[in-house]
């Protein structure tokens, strides 16, 4: 999930690394939460797959119906929950709004969790972000990474408008 804002000082990264995988109504809570705290730029979800049919083997390309696979909504936004959430990366304006990432993260975990800081979410283009968005040039304006906030979020094997949510603020 990206959000606009206007950052000013050098972005932090923190990790919200939770003992047990979430369930869908914990991460929706959790994700709700952190979206309120003010200052959080964007935020990424990591967990294993869940597929909507069977890739390999003898059922390939029979429906898969799991339970964690479901409509969740995050800032008013709905979107189909497509992996069981593993890891929280929030990207955020500065160090002062840390400590309230971790009150939502300990107020909606019920269970233990890591908190960390650090490099999580890519700052400058990867390889498939060049492959999906072109390369930017100082020559040729047009050919240029339109939205610097999708850096380092890109799936290789996915579109990404299927795989990254925008929460765009309602004054821009």
């Amino acid at each position: 999930m990206v959000r606009n804002a206007s950052v000013t000082k050098k972005p932090i990264q923190v990790e919200i690394f939770p003992q047990k995988v979430l369930m869908p109504n914990t991460a929706e809570q959790l994700l709700n939460g952190i979206d309120k705290v003010p200052g959080v730029i964007r935020m990424l979800i990591q967990g294993p797959s869940l597929p909507r049919q069977v890739s390999c083997g003898p059922g390939t390309g029979a429906p898969v119906d799991h339970p964690d696979r479901r409509i969740i909504n995050v800032s008013g936004q709905a979107f189909e929950l497509n992996v069981r959430v593993g890891r929280i990366q929030v990207e955020i304006e500065d160090r002062s709004v840390k400590e309230n990432i971790r009150k939502v993260a300990e107020e909606n975990l019920p269970f233990p969790f890591e908190f960390r800081e650090g490099f999580f979410i890519r700052r400058k283009a990867t390889l498939v972000d060049y492959a999906k968005y072109g390369f930017k040039s100082k020559e040729d304006e047009s050919v240029n990474l339109e939205d610097t906030r999708l850096l380092g979020l890109v799936d290789p094997k996915a579109d990404p408008k299927d795989r990254i949510c925008m929460l765009e603020s309602e004054d821009e």
